[in-house]
């Protein structure tokens, strides 16, 4: 018997290796994706400006705008910028100008040499700032008044998205952009409302995925939607993915995109990262610590062929933390 609706997605024909680069923003879904592939020896750059929703928030990031400093907040001392998460703050404000244009030019290196690029889109709509006259990403706690809710249209988001893959393709013709739409429902803005927003989001990815052929759309919101649809896959606020449909969407996303090598390595080092994590006996710390001895040593062998820095310092820290 089947319980559940299920659908095949069909493999990228470009393959994340081992040694790929690879730069993940966007909402709460790029960031747990970003996680995943941080912990494997690929070389990731997860969420640089912090958790965004909107598509024209996380392209206004990708493009590193020029920055003005009249546009900074305060909010009880800690400086803040309307165009970024804020886990991006300072107590000074030329510190928190240095730090975003520190990740600006990271990210402008990344464009660079990526392989792949994993945009996620969470909401359509964004909030108009009335003194500044444009979008923000963020309005940090100000007063409601001071904003205005707004509903993108689809030709606001896929006009400037092509002119952005038209211009970073000619860039880095090796970069595969992944678009997907998050998983997680935007309820404050209403049920209805969130239909509506996750069906214009839906509408531009489609769009782009079909005039572009180095552009996907990898469906983690129809995974959740359609394979997972029971609450049981659902966090208490019945609103999040659980840590079994993360488990379940990553799974399908290795097998789309990952490649052979990348996919054994993947078990291989979850299997360490459990041993790393072993609540060990009192009377069994000496046995453990020479596990933990054998598997630096097992990571250490230069005939592996690909990077195990990332590992071996996991499980030297590991070690130092009980010897």
């Amino acid at each position: 018997m089947q319980f559940t609706t299920t659908f095949s997605i069909p493999e990228s024909i470009q393959k994340i290796e081992p040694s790929s680069h690879v730069l993940s923003i966007g909402s709460c879904f790029a960031e747990n994706m970003g996680k995943r592939m941080e912990n494997l020896p690929l070389n990731t750059i997860n969420q640089p400006f912090g958790t965004l929703f909107h598509p024209n928030a996380i392209l206004k990031a990708l493009q590193t705008d020029k920055l003005s400093p009249i546009e900074l907040v305060n909010q009880q001392g800690i400086w803040l910028h309307p165009d970024y998460h804020s886990s991006l703050c300072a107590s000074d404000p030329s510190d928190l100008m240095e730090l975003i244009q520190q990740r600006q030019q990271k990210v402008k290196k990344s464009l660079g040499q990526s392989q792949f690029l994993l945009i996620t889109w969470g909401t359509a709509y964004y909030y108009w700032d009335k003194k500044l006259k444009r979008p923000i990403a963020n309005c940090h706690k100000q007063a409601a008044n001071s904003f205005e809710k707004r509903l993108s249209t689809l030709d606001e988001i896929i006009l400037p998205y092509q002119e952005f893959i038209q211009k970073i393709n000619k860039k880095n013709s090796n970069l595969r952009i992944i678009l997907t739409v998050s998983p997680v429902r935007h309820t404050k803005d209403g049920i209805p409302e969130n239909a509506v927003s996750k069906a214009i989001l839906r509408l531009a990815a489609e769009t782009l995925k079909n005039k572009f052929p180095y552009v996907d759309y990898f469906p983690a919101y129809e995974i959740m939607l359609d394979e997972l649809r029971d609450y049981r896959f659902y966090a208490s606020d019945m609103i999040h993915p659980n840590d079994t449909a993360e488990e379940y969407i990553w799974q399908k996303f290795m097998g789309c995109y990952f490649s052979k090598d990348l996919v054994n390595i993947e078990k291989k080092w979850k299997a360490a990262y459990q041993t790393l994590q072993h609540q060990f006996h009192p009377a069994k710390k000496a046995l453990y610590l020479q596990s933990l001895e054998q598997c630096k040593a097992e990571f250490s062998s230069t005939t592996l062929g690909y990077d195990t820095s990332k590992m071996q310092q996991a499980i030297e820290a590991r070690i130092l933390s009980i010897s």
